[in-house]
């Protein structure tokens, strides 16, 4: 069984390993030059060593064509990069281009690189000083942002250029110029990040350059593990490399599940949709049966605990940075705020109290002041992001664009008496809608920031208004109920919202009233809100010992 690292940048690395499964190669010095891509009649001949093209320090000396004229010095083999990703179980493509070729989004270059983890290019393609490679480089950043936004992709810059400054320079910033974003630089300006694409710029061995690049010279043979570890720095976090082990079991357990949904259970899922017709079509039904296979491949291999208290530990330690709210908070100096922290993550609140007085009760209305000793700062909203993402469902691909439907758990804003309210319709009264149809909320209260409500039994909800968290206090009662009646979509049958064009979508109701779609609840946490709401309702209501009844609330 493979051991897990028991820190944080192992883990992190590791979890890149286990995940990364392609890379693509791009030199225009890969195959022999009499039998390459641009040889006449020539068929392409497999990589083989070729000697090393140092470029000079100065300018390069260039013929009549414009090709870089080279001297030949060390041995080059491809061979050694192949190996290196082999040996960690990913495929490396070795591509040639043509001295012609172009990379523009159409290119097959961009295709192939676009699907790929790692794309490795060389800076000087041809003695073209970098142009094609700084407009690939562009174009896959840029399409990342745009199109693909879920994608992490790590993009290495593997050149013979004795000045990596420059290269990472013209790099950073056409991409910051693209995107129109401030992108912070690591590595000595060698590298930097967007939100999926990491870049940095290796240099191959052989020449000499400052002693700050040292640590950015990579030999052949070991590409492959620079690579494991600049890709690790997309997924520098515990959960980011947890959700990359998940990700990575499904891939190894792909077959596993597709032999549970074999074309021999056609007949039976076919006579299960037939006998559903025509009051549902239940292809629908497959969705959840995938999710639950996922889930129960997740579950059976994944490492348990997830995050070990090993993990827990080393981030107290080495990755966490005390905020300077932490002075304030404890109202104590001298605090060993590491300490503190490590108790906490190791033991838990309620244990760590016992040995630090200072932790602040996580009851007792404390419970604020105790969530944010972990935070960088007093203003990091971290804890509402993360509830956030417990409760509400995300949208992917071209769901993020598609109307919004109105259903169970969806969350609107009424501008005209400024009230957020959760829809409580039955998900099966929210479809095949064929004439007008009143839908059930529930009225939320805004929950000013750092206060607590009063009602302890009562949820929150945690949305997001322009950008920053919106705290909404949930309370099950009927006098904060009301319905509202909307006309169904005569080709979807449900209730759909109209986009504003600024990223905004809008319920219009029966009377031309709107209600701003802000959020959806997964169907869990929307269910849990209807079952408060319906043991509200079923309340009895009688006539007791009024002595009797104060002490059975006691």
């Amino acid at each position: 069984m493979t051991m897990i690292p028991d820190t944080v940048k192992g883990y992190s690395e590791y979890a890149a390993r286990e995940f990364l499964q392609t890379a693509v190669f791009i030199d225009d010095r890969i195959y022999d030059s009499k039998a390459g891509p641009d040889a006449e009649g020539g068929e392409l001949t497999a990589p083989k060593p070729r000697k090393r093209a140092l470029k000079s320090a100065a300018d390069p000396e260039r013929n009549e064509a414009g090709a870089t004229i080279i001297e030949e010095n060390e041995e080059y083999s491809p061979h050694d990069i192949v190996n290196s990703f082999a040996k960690k179980q990913i495929i490396c493509s070795l591509y040639q281009p043509t001295t012609k070729a172009r990379v523009t989004s159409e290119s097959d270059i961009f295709l192939l690189c676009r699907s790929a983890d790692i794309v490795i290019v060389d800076w000087d393609l041809f003695g073209d000083d970098g142009s094609r490679a700084l407009e690939l480089i562009d174009g896959l950043i840029r399409q990342a942002v745009n199109d693909v936004p879920e994608q992490l992709r790590l993009i290495l810059v593997y050149t013979q250029e004795t000045d990596l400054g420059s290269v990472a320079e013209k790099l950073h910033e056409k991409v910051e110029e693209s995107i129109g974003e401030v992108l912070p630089r690591l590595d000595n300006d060698l590298t930097f990040r967007t939100t999926n694409s990491r870049v940095s710029v290796l240099g191959k061995v052989g020449r000499d350059r400052p002693v700050t690049s040292n640590d950015h010279v990579v030999k052949e043979s070991e590409l492959a593990e620079r690579a494991v570890q600049e890709f690790a720095g997309l997924a520098d976090g515990l959960l980011h490399a947890a959700t990359l082990l998940g990700l990575a079991e499904i891939k190894k357990n792909s077959r596993r599940i597709l032999s549970k949904f074999s074309k021999e259970l056609d007949p039976a899922f076919l006579t299960h949709l037939a006998m559903s017709l025509p009051m549902e079509d239940a292809s629908e039904h497959i969705t959840p049966l995938l999710v639950s296979e996922i889930e129960a491949v997740l579950r059976d291999v994944l490492p348990t605990p997830l995050i070990s208290k090993a993990l827990r530990r080393d981030w107290c330690r080495n990755v966490w940075q005390p905020g300077k709210h932490l002075d304030n908070l404890f109202n104590q100096d001298g605090s060993d705020k590491r300490a503190i922290a490590e108790a906490i993550c190791i033991e838990g609140f309620e244990e760590a109290r016992k040995r630090f007085s200072q932790i602040p009760n996580p009851i007792k209305n404390k419970t604020r002041r105790a969530a944010e000793i972990l935070l960088e700062s007093g203003e990091d909203n971290a804890n509402h992001r993360f509830a956030q993402l417990m409760a509400s469902r995300s949208f992917y691909g071209d769901a993020a664009r598609k109307p919004k439907v109105l259903k169970l758990g969806s969350i609107v804003y009424h501008s005209e008496d400024d009230t957020y309210l959760l829809c409580i319709q039955p998900l099966c009264d929210s479809v095949r809608i064929e004439s007008d149809r009143r839908f059930l909320f529930v009225e939320l209260a805004k929950v000013e920031p750092g206060t607590d409500t009063p009602d302890k039994r009562a949820s929150h909800i945690v949305v997001q208004e322009n950008g920053d968290p919106l705290e909404l206090h949930y309370q099950p009662k009927s006098y904060h109920c009301r319905s509202v009646v909307f006309s169904p979509d005569p080709e979807t049958k449900q209730v759909q919202a109209k986009s504003l064009g600024d990223e905004k979508s809008v319920f219009n109701d029966k009377s031309g009233r709107s209600y701003e779609w802000i959020d959806e609840l997964k169907e869990a946490h929307a269910q849990r809100a209807v079952e408060k709401l319906a043991g509200d309702l079923s309340r009895v209501g009688l006539t007791e010992s009024e002595w009797l009844r104060r002490l059975n609330r006691q």
